[in-house]
């Protein structure tokens, strides 16, 4: 009869994903992820599996826990273009007050990986996909309620504002000045006017 788990798995699997956000993936060592998980090997196998399968499930509570909660707050009711401003501001707010500065496990990721790992830039691109959509849905409504003139695509800016927010996190990563960053969120807006 197996023993029971001695350990809480989404906790240890929050452990894991600090280490790959931090140091990517190729740069994080079986050894880095048995020390922050606080696990022996067999305990990490045996639950995750192999380095690669615990980098997949912790892109999948990345995904779930962070991204999607994040996103969920466009659904909120109301008046959708000072929703979407306060969500855009608040992303870029945070990154800049990670003094790690690590920017986002998933483009960071896509930019690590994707060349060479095929289902894990696939993974990636799904994750932006769902962004793209989120901001679609906010921005449909917004032109609904008369908030976004006629002559705007709601799928178009959708796909500019995740290639903006994209890119202010790398632009946060690499070290931009917070005014630097925030005029980009401000100009990016502007084109919603």
């Amino acid at each position: 009869m197996a023993r029971p788990k001695e350990f809480n798995p989404d906790e240890v699997l929050d452990k894991a994903m600090h280490v790959f956000w931090h140091k990517g993936y190729e740069a994080t060592s079986m050894e880095d992820l048995l020390t922050a998980m606080d696990l022996n090997r067999g305990s990490l196998y045996d639950t995750f599996g192999d380095k690669r399968q615990l980098f997949l499930k912790v892109m999948d509570r990345y995904c779930t826990t962070l991204v999607g909660s994040k996103f969920s707050l466009l659904d909120q009711p109301g008046p959708a273009l000072p929703k979407l401003r306060q969500f855009i501001f608040g992303m870029v707010e945070g990154a800049l007050a990670d003094p790690q500065r690590r920017g986002c496990l998933i483009a960071n990721t896509v930019m690590e990986l994707a060349p060479h790992e095929k289902d894990i830039a696939g993974k990636g691109s799904q994750v932006m996909k769902m962004g793209e959509d989120a901001f679609f849905r906010i921005l449909a409504r917004a032109k609904a309620q008369g908030e976004l003139g006629p002559d705007k695509d709601p799928r178009t800016l959708a796909r500019f504002l995740t290639t903006m927010m994209q890119g202010t996190i790398v632009m946060i990563k690499a070290g931009a000045s917070a005014d630097t960053v925030k005029q980009t969120a401000e100009t990016a807006f502007s084109i919603l006017d």
